[in-house]
Formats: structure tokens, C-alpha cells, sequence
């Protein structure tokens, strides 16, 4: 084997975060009495795309985003439940709105297309050991991650690491306590700025989950790229 430790990205790798947060908000509107309908959740997940970037959170190569990452995410929710109910009128608060978003995204069982199968041939057919690096909070990844808990070696997350990808620092952590060398560790991730300009920053190879067949134009050029997981397969 190339490689001994195959570490993944969760949100959009593994995880489909799009459709748990859709999940997550028919929960809420739900419980708080909301009608709505699937141009309204449309309109809401714009929304929240929005107040992310608007945030900064996609802006993680910025040294004040990387100081205040889990902070900002707390704030995203704030102004996007704000807008929400600016838009679609109620009385309910906006944090504990946030709030109920954050203790249902923590259920949600929207996988990437053949992630849970690909995971467990990795781990019980080729004999990888298997780890999930993720920027988020603790208390949610956790909870999101349980489905891929029998085939795990380990999971690291931002908020408990006090470093986000794609911060050296992140992967230097990650490095110490699997206590190997990054010669002997993949990134697999479908962001190029967080995850594969993150593991090119320590040394580290990379394959990029390109689904879409995004244009790479970053600069940063992974070892592998891959349109389906069960290409891992196929090439490890």
C-alpha cells in the first residue's frame, strides 16, 4: 500500500450537508407552526449560502476567520434565521431557531452517493485505517459522523483541535497524534482550498472529489482527482 491512513473530509465528501440542513429546517418550521413549501426551503438554503459567504466562512485562508471560524458559525445562524423570518414573518426567536438547527443537523442521515460502502471496503477489504478531518463543531460532527463510527480510526475536528483547514497547525495536530509521517497519509476532500491546498501545505497528497467536474483553477493541483468514491477503489 501507497498509503497506511486515508483521512476524509466530512461536509460534502462524506456527508450530503445541503439535504441535512434542508431536513433540518422543515424540523424547525414544523415545530414552530411555519407553513412552507419547497420554494420557501429553496429561498432558505439560498439564504443560508448566502450569510455563510457573506460571514466569511468560506474565506478560511483569512487569519481573523481561522481566530473566530466556530464563533462566525454561531453568528451565520443569528443572521440567518434574522433573514428568515424577516422574509417569511413569525415571532420565533432567531437564536433559538439557531439553535434547533444545530440539534438537528446533529440527526441527519444524508450520505454522498455509496460513501458508507466505499468507507468499509477501504477498511475491511483493503486494511486502510480510516479518519475524518472536518472544520465544524464538535457537538454536531459528532452526532452526523455516527454512521461512519464502525469503519473509524479516529476523528479530528476543528473546534477541538483550535486550528481549521486549511491551517498548517491543522494537519501538523493530525500528524502528531497518528504519531506517522505525511508520506504515509491521502486527503480526500472536494474543497480545493480547504482540503487539497491545506494537505499540499504540510507535503501531504491529496484526491479531490470533483463530482461536478469543476474546473481546477486554484493553482494547487492534487495527486488524484475522482468523480465517485467507489473510484478509491480503483486506484488504491
Amino acid at each position: 500500500m501507497r498509503y497506511k491512513n486515508l483521512i476524509f473530509d466530512a461536509d460534502h465528501t462524506l456527508i450530503n450537508y445541503t439535504a441535512d440542513e434542508r431536513d433540518a429546517l422543515k424540523r424547525i418550521f414544523e415545530e414552530i407552526g411555519l407553513k412552507f413549501s419547497d420554494k420557501m426551503l429553496d429561498r432558505c438554503c439560498y439564504l443560508s449560502e448566502f450569510t455563510w459567504t457573506e460571514t466569511g466562512l468560506y474565506d478560511v485562508k483569512n487569519e481573523r476567520i481561522q481566530r473566530e471560524y466556530h464563533n462566525l458559525y454561531k453568528t451565520h445562524l443569528d443572521l440567518l434565521f434574522t433573514r428568515i423570518f424577516t422574509e417569511f414573518p413569525c415571532s420565533f426567536s432567531p437564536i433559538r431557531a439557531g439553535e434547533l438547527l444545530l440539534k438537528y443537523l446533529k440527526d441527519g442521515t444524508n450520505s454522498i452517493s455509496h460513501a458508507e460502502e466505499t468507507i468499509k471496503k477501504l477498511k475491511t477489504e483493503k486494511g486502510y485505517n480510516i479518519y475524518i478531518a472536518t472544520n465544524g463543531l464538535i457537538d454536531i460532527q459528532v452526532g452526523r459522523l455516527k454512521r461512519f463510527a464502525p469503519y473509524l480510526d479516529g476523528l479530528f475536528i476543528s473546534e477541538e483541535l483550535k486550528e481549521i483547514k486549511p491551517n498548517p497547525l491543522f494537519f501538523k495536530k493530525i500528524l502528531e497524534r497518528l504519531n506517522c509521517t505525511v508520506k504515509e497519509c491521502l486527503m480526500i476532500g472536494d474543497s480545493l482550498l480547504s482540503d487539497i491546498a491545506g494537505a499540499d501545505g504540510v507535503g501531504m497528497d491529496s484526491c479531490w472529489f470533483n463530482p461536478k467536474s469543476k474546473e481546477n483553477q486554484s493553482g494547487t493541483k492534487p495527486r488524484y482527482e475522482i468523480k465517485d468514491l467507489t473510484d478509491l477503489l480503483q486506484i488504491l
